[in-house]
C-alpha cells in the first residue's frame, strides 16, 4: 500500500452517544480521540429523526432539534478548547438510502418539521434548495436494518467509497466502481461510534480549512484524498 505525506486530515462521518442510539462514546471523548489521531477537523453526523436517533418520539419538535445536536455541541466545546475544528451534519435513512447531509442548521430544521417524513426525491430537493451538500453514505451496504434499494448516482455529487464500518469489502468496491463510472466525488468516512474507531476512513487535504463551507468547497474542487487509516497513513489506491 502506498504511503502519503503530511496534510490536514478531516473526518466526515462519526456518531456520538449523546444523540445516536448506537453511539458508544460522547462528543467530548470523540473530539479528544480525533485530535489524538491527527485530525484537524471533524463533522459530527449523528443519526437523524428517521434513523437511529436516541430521543423519544413524543418530544416537541424544537426539543428534538436540540437533541440532534447535543453530541455536536459537546464535541464542539471540547474542540474549541483543544484546537480541533468541529462541524455539524446528520445521517438520514430514507427508503433504505442513508445520506450524510452537510451545511444546514437548527433554523432550517425548525422551519421544516416534516423533513424526516419526506421521500428521497423531495428530501434531496428541499435540502439542496437550502444550500446543503449531500453524500450517499455506504451506497451498497446491505444489512437487516436497511430495506432493499438501488443506489442512484444521479441524485448526489459524491459517494462514500470507503466506509470503515463496512464488514464486507464488496460494499466499498461496488461504490467505488459506480462512483468512477459516473464521475462522482469519492469520499471516505470512519462511521465511528466509539473512540477506538475514529482513525480509519479519513480525508486528507493539502491545506487547513476553517469552516464547513470551505471544507465542502475543497472536496468539491477535488482537493481531498482518501486515507484508509491515520495509523501509518495508508493511502487509498487510485
Amino acid at each position: 500500500m502506498d504511503r502519503i505525506g503530511s496534510g490536514f486530515f478531516v473526518q466526515l462521518h462519526l456518531h456520538t452517544s449523546e444523540t445516536s442510539a448506537c453511539g458508544l462514546s460522547g462528543g467530548l471523548e470523540m473530539a479528544r480521540a480525533c485530535k489524538a489521531a491527527g485530525y484537524g477537523a471533524i463533522v459530527v453526523t449523528d443519526h437523524f429523526f428517521n434513523a437511529n436517533i436516541g430521543c423519544p418520539k413524543e418530544l416537541p419538535w424544537a426539543d428534538k432539534v436540540e437533541y440532534l445536536f447535543r453530541g455536536y455541541r459537546a464535541a464542539r466545546s471540547e474542540g474549541d478548547r483543544i484546537g480541533l475544528a468541529v462541524f455539524k451534519g446528520w445521517e438520514t435513512c430514507t427508503e433504505g438510502r442513508e445520506f450524510l447531509t452537510y451545511g444546514l442548521d437548527e433554523d432550517f430544521l425548525l422551519a421544516n418539521p416534516d423533513i424526516a417524513e419526506l421521500g428521497v426525491a423531495e428530501y434531496l430537493a428541499r435540502v439542496a434548495a437550502a444550500g446543503a451538500w449531500v453524500v450517499h453514505a455506504h451506497p451498497f451496504r446491505r444489512a437487516s436494518y436497511i430495506p432493499e434499494f438501488a443506489p442512484d448516482p444521479a441524485s448526489v455529487e459524491a459517494f462514500e467509497v470507503f466506509n470503515a464500518g463496512n464488514r464486507d469489502p464488496s460494499f466499498d468496491a461496488k461504490a467505488l466502481a459506480m462512483a468512477r463510472q459516473y464521475s462522482l466525488i469519492e469520499l471516505a468516512g470512519a462511521d465511528a461510534h466509539s473512540c477506538g474507531e475514529v482513525a480509519s476512513g479519513a480525508m486528507r487535504l493539502p491545506r487547513p480549512v476553517g469552516s464547513l463551507t470551505e471544507l465542502i468547497a475543497a472536496l468539491r474542487g477535488g482537493e481531498g484524498r482518501i486515507v484508509r487509516t491515520l495509523s501509518g497513513l495508508g493511502a487509498f489506491p487510485r
